[in-house]
């Protein structure tokens, strides 16, 4: 099968096989594969095909650059999951931090990361740019009334010992921006509804989860813009009032604000 396949060819002091156009070269048969190894420079570092149990292992870093290309993707992870009482992952990732000498003194750790950045001096008119995009698609029938669906789901989970931090949050939403916004606006958490099916709630917090408050003010503000305004006794005026719906406990009722 590979009688006249390969081609011997040298290039700066470096022999290598060449197979050329038309031609094919496969590593044993379908259902009957072998293993295969390829080996870097650095021990321990090395590419394996395992035939009998059917994966790609790759002891290193796995580059892919796919520049100047109108391809939707670089990369496309597909399967098709057939079990019924267990768990599957499409793509899973996990970097273990293990620092020399046992402590880190700085440094970020993230398990995964999507950028999605407009080239330099490129425009758009039109289009979105999003930096990690979940969705969750049902195509088929959801029968349960345990069943969650969620586009995104982040987690701390249990382990270890906090002798002392910042802040530990399931969610962590940042700005670095420090350009102006001409026409438009910027906002920290922008929530929208396109599809027909009316939604029950923004938020839904189950409060009898060991949550103390609904959420905390930091009114130490160094930008000018004050989102909360100094205390005060003093009577104000307002024109109107509005009311936010909630629901507590089962119970409607509202949240008043007063329009100034």
């Amino acid at each position: 099968m590979f009688a006249g396949a390969f081609v011997k060819k040298s290039s700066a002091g470096i022999t290598y096989a060449m197979i050329p156009s038309g031609h094919r070269l496969d590593f044993g048969a379908d259902a009957a594969g072998v293993n295969l190894y390829a080996y870097g420079a650095t021990t321990g570092k090395y590419m394996k095909w395992k035939y009998a149990s059917d994966y790609l292992d790759v002891h290193g870093y796995l580059k892919v650059h796919n520049h100047s290309t109108t391809i939707g993707y670089a990369i496309e992870a597909k399967s098709n999951f057939n079990g019924t009482t267990t768990s599957h992952f499409g793509v899973t990732s996990t970097v273990e931090w293990e620092p020399t000498g046992d402590t880190a003194t700085a440094g970020v750790i993230e398990g995964l990361q999507g950028v999605g950045r407009l080239a330099a001096g490129k425009t758009i008119t039109g289009g979105t740019l999003v930096g990690t995009y979940g969705q969750a698609c049902n195509l088929g029938t959801i029968n349960g009334s345990g069943v969650m669906v969620a586009g995104l789901y982040g987690l701390v989970e249990d382990g270890g010992t906090y002798t002392s931090c910042s802040h530990v949050a399931g969610l962590w939403v940042d700005s670095h921006l420090t350009k102006t916004i001409s026409s438009g606006t910027f906002d920290m958490c922008y929530i929208t509804n396109n599809g027909t099916t009316v939604a029950n709630n923004v938020f839904y917090v189950y409060a009898a989860d060991r949550i103390t408050n609904l959420f905390t003010i930091n009114t130490t503000d160094g930008s000018g813009t004050k989102m909360v305004s100094e205390a005060t006794t003093a009577d104000y005026t307002f024109t109107k009032t509005r009311k936010v719906k909630v629901n507590v406990g089962g119970e409607t009722g509202y949240i008043v604000i007063d329009c100034i």
